[in-house]
């Protein structure tokens, strides 16, 4: 397939997404679409997720910062929602199913980032290549 049109800001975006899923933070990509594409405020997520809003609203932040600005980062969070591949979470108890180690709830993402980085990177890709399969599709039918 010919080399991708989505910059690197958006797949730092993307990263940053499957790393909160594969921690079984569902609630981070949740939250970022409720905001950045439906307009819900960080006080209602935070409740409807039971979280923090300061914890909602850093999401969203760092969201936005890797995506390269808020205009983008609705772009990305709604190809996110429509194309996400299918992600499972790999820390179940404290304990990651796939090396075995205790996972301290602070560093869940730090290990997933450096002791799984080739399940992130190819999750990312499969996403990646969703979007961009979606992406010709729907300019191939106009």
């Amino acid at each position: 397939m010919e080399k991708s049109n989505l910059s690197n800001s958006s797949l730092d975006a993307i990263r940053y997404v499957i790393v909160k899923l594969l921690a079984g933070k569902k609630y981070v990509l949740d939250s970022i679409y409720s905001y950045l594409v439906e307009g819900e405020g960080p006080s209602k997520l935070a409740s409807e997720h039971n979280v923090t809003k300061h914890r909602i609203r850093g999401n969203i932040v760092r969201f936005i910062e890797k995506s390269g600005g808020e205009k983008r980062a609705k772009a990305i969070a709604k190809l996110l929602a429509q194309n996400l591949v299918d992600v499972s979470p790999i820390v179940k108890d404290g304990v990651c199913t796939i090396c075995g180690e205790r996972v301290n709830e602070d560093n869940i993402d730090r290990h997933i980032s450096t002791k799984h980085k080739y399940e992130v990177q190819y999750l990312t890709n499969k996403t990646r290549l969703a979007i961009l399969r979606a992406y010709k599709e729907n300019n191939k039918n106009k």
